[in-house]
């Protein structure tokens, strides 16, 4: 199996692994956006929560994106990680060089000083 392939079985796995953990509060589902094509991959959450501590039941929806990776030039680009424990640190852990992880949503500044590949 070629790395491209590796990476995005990979990435599928990890983020449906997230849908796998409840939301700590309020009825959040979550939604799986794969497009392999454009090889992007996303997890969105969407739902209601409750707002107003003591005030009668109130609720505001809830509607944004949790991870959101790429796979641009053979890397691995993480553009956003809402996660509690990173998905930088999982693909470590599933064998994926640093070099070929991208925090895509830190400054290239701040990217220089990681273990992470800078672009």
């Amino acid at each position: 199996m070629d790395t491209k392939q590796t990476y995005r079985r990979l990435i599928e796995e990890i983020i449906i692994g997230h849908t796998k953990i409840p939301y700590s509060y309020g009825d959040i589902q979550f939604e799986t956006v794969f497009d392999r094509e454009q090889e992007r991959y996303l997890l969105m959450i969407l739902g209601r929560e409750k707002v107003g501590g003591d005030l009668p039941s109130t609720t505001r929806r809830v509607h944004g994106c949790l991870i959101h990776i790429d796979i641009i030039d053979g890397k691995i680009w993480i553009q956003r990680d809402g996660t509690e424990d990173g998905v930088a640190n999982q693909l470590v852990e599933a064998g994926v060089p640093k070099e070929h992880i991208v925090l895509g949503f830190r400054s290239p500044e701040f990217r220089k000083i990681t273990d992470f590949a800078v672009t």
